[in-house]
C-alpha cells in the first residue's frame, strides 16, 4: 500500500515537473495587454453594445464591484448598471482615459487605475459630461 502511494506520488511529481512551462510575459507586455483590453471595453461602450461590454466581466459568484469606496454588488449589479447606461444613451461623443496606473502583482494578476472623461447624448437629447476614475483588478 505504501509502495503504491509513493509510486503514485512520484508519477504526479514527474508529470508536473515535465509540464512545459508557460511563457512568462514581461511587465511591459502585461501592461500593454491591459491597456488593449480596456481599449476594447471603451469601444464596446462607444458602440453601445451591452452584450460585448459584459464579456469584460466575470459572470461568477464571487465577482464584486466597488465604487466610490463602497461595495456596490456583484456581476448582476454591473450588468444592470451598464444596461441602464446604454438604454439611456443615444450616442457617446467622447470617452477619454488619462493617468493610467498599472501595478503588476504577478504574471496573472494586476491592478489598473485610470481617470476618464466622457460626454454622451442621452435619449432625451441632453449632453451628460462625467469625469471620474475607475479601478480594476
Amino acid at each position: 500500500m505504501k509502495t503504491s502511494f509513493i509510486s503514485l506520488l512520484l508519477m504526479i511529481l514527474l508529470i508536473v515537473a515535465c509540464e512545459t512551462p508557460k511563457e512568462e510575459l514581461s511587465a511591459q507586455e502585461i501592461k500593454e495587454n491591459i491597456l488593449e483590453m480596456y481599449s476594447h471595453h471603451v469601444d464596446d461602450l462607444k458602440n453601445l453594445d451591452h452584450q460585448k461590454l459584459m464579456e469584460h466581466y466575470a459572470n461568477i459568484d464571487d465577482h464584486i464591484l466597488f465604487g466610490d469606496g463602497e461595495y456596490w454588488g456583484n456581476y448582476e449589479t454591473v450588468n444592470d448598471i451598464w444596461k441602464g447606461f446604454i438604454d439611456d444613451t443615444k450616442e457617446i461623443i467622447t470617452w477619454n482615459l488619462t493617468n493610467n496606473k498599472i501595478h503588476i502583482l504577478s504574471n496573472r494578476s494586476a491592478s489598473y487605475l485610470m481617470e476618464f472623461y466622457s460626454e454622451r447624448i442621452t435619449v432625451e437629447g441632453d449632453i451628460a459630461k462625467v469625469k471620474g476614475s475607475a479601478a480594476y483588478g
